[in-house]
């Protein structure tokens, strides 16, 4: 009795187990028919016996119903299940005859929810959410290509750029970098904006090395964008390459002889080279080629005010450039003693300084009417300029002794 016992318990798992079976068979048969939600009931059945829930098969199909269900609803949530049953699937059996013919497809069609799901939410501008999924897009094609299946999920440059875009704009910048960085390695084409920002970065960041690589890149794949030209003569400048920057300006120059912006952004530029600044904004030593730098900052504002003579800031500008020589020469003067002024030196210092106080006059004079033109409109860097401008010129009137002219400027200062 007790063997009878026995067999007719054993007989009676055998029986559960193919109950269960047939459960992950009519979960095939339902998703064969278009019915998913009719198999999902069926595989979850199979997957709380004890005896299917560790198979292979099992799982596979647990994946093909969430894949089926996730494709017809766009859900994530269920394509993220899919995934992690194939996963499963593979992971106890890594050559399930059926994964190995259809795995590819299969994999693509999650990678694809997933990823949409992130352009969408991208264009939502809901930055982390659209990181996260390109991140899991990514992680899934990255797993079924070491697999080693039938084909492979091809290497998605503008997803790995807008990663990085999504997680710069959700203030991740280190995270970021990295995407970005990887995008750019695979020589990512459409965005300039990708060179851009990781020209910004590396200089942040202090890597002059890859800063003027992402320069370089940029240059090379987008020849027609002159931010390039413009962040590398930002490099040169930061970095003391004043000989490449000269270089690059006057070129620059030569492309544009009569555009009013180049041509004044020139002389700025050359004035700047020649007349440095340390970092607490006092004058260092000046460079080997400072009077070569001073003539083109001179040519370059004579030209600025010849084509638009009634601009404020390259009438200062000019008018600067004379007024510091006289500056120069002069403290040359004081630093002799009353001899030595009225020496033959001395002389010729001081009709040097009248003669550059007398070149600056005009062009302080034209530079004030436009800076007053502006009204209470006037932007707070010309303000600034303009209260410059003023303060010279009185210099200037008191020099002359012409007393009612520095009257009318001190009250014009006082009213700023």
């Amino acid at each position: 009795m007790k063997k009878l016992m026995v067999s007719l318990l054993f007989c009676s798992a055998t029986m559960a187990a193919m109950a269960q079976r047939a459960k992950v068979n009519s979960a095939e048969d339902y998703l064969k028919s278009n019915e998913p939600e009719k198999a999902q009931a069926d595989i979850n059945a199979a997957l709380q016996n004890d005896k299917t829930k560790n198979d292979a098969k099992t799982w596979y199909v647990k994946g093909k119903v969430d894949e089926a269900l996730s494709v017809k609803s766009k859900s994530v949530p269920l394509a993220d299940s899919a995934y992690e049953a194939y996963k499963k699937a593979l992971d106890i059996n890594p050559k399930l005859p059926d994964a190995v013919l259809e795995m590819h497809q299969r994999m693509y069609n999650l990678y694809a929810i997933i990823g949409n799901a992130g352009y969408e939410a991208l264009n939502n501008q809901h930055w982390d959410s659209a990181a996260t999924y390109f991140d899991r897009a990514q992680d899934l094609a990255a797993y079924y290509n070491s697999k080693n299946m039938a084909g492979t999920i091809a290497t998605d440059t503008n997803m790995i750029f807008y990663s990085g875009y999504a997680l710069q704009q959700a203030g991740q910048k280190d995270s970021a970098l990295v995407r970005l960085q990887k995008a750019a390695d695979l020589q990512f084409n459409k965005e300039a904006a990708l060179y851009v920002v990781l020209g910004q970065d590396y200089e942040e960041k202090g890597d002059n090395e890859k800063w003027l690589k992402a320069i370089e890149d940029g240059k090379k794949l987008f020849p027609k964008d002159k931010r390039f030209n413009d962040m590398e003569m930002v490099y040169y400048a930061k970095t003391g390459k004043t000989s490449e920057l000269t270089s690059m300006l006057d070129k620059k120059l030569a492309e544009n002889p009569n555009d009013f912006a180049t041509v004044l952004d020139y002389a700025i530029r050359m004035d700047n080279m020649a007349n440095p600044h340390n970092e607490k904004g006092e004058d260092a030593p000046k460079p080997a080629n400072y009077d070569e730098l001073m003539t083109k900052a001179e040519n370059g504002y004579k030209k600025a005010v010849e084509l638009n003579g009634s601009d404020a800031v390259a009438n200062f500008q000019l008018g600067a450039l004379y007024f510091n020589r006289a500056v120069g020469f002069n403290k040359e003067l004081n630093a002799m003693d009353s001899k030595g002024q009225g020496s033959p030196k001395g002389k010729e210092l001081q009709t040097k300084v009248e003669g550059l106080m007398n070149q600056a006059l005009p062009f302080f004079e034209k530079a004030e009417e436009g800076f007053a033109a502006k009204g209470t409109s006037i932007e707070p860097s010309d303000k600034q300029t303009y209260q410059s401008c003023l303060y010279a010129l009185q210099k200037i009137y008191a020099i002359k002794n012409q007393n009612d002219k520095v009257d009318a400027v001190k009250k014009k200062l006082e009213a700023l």
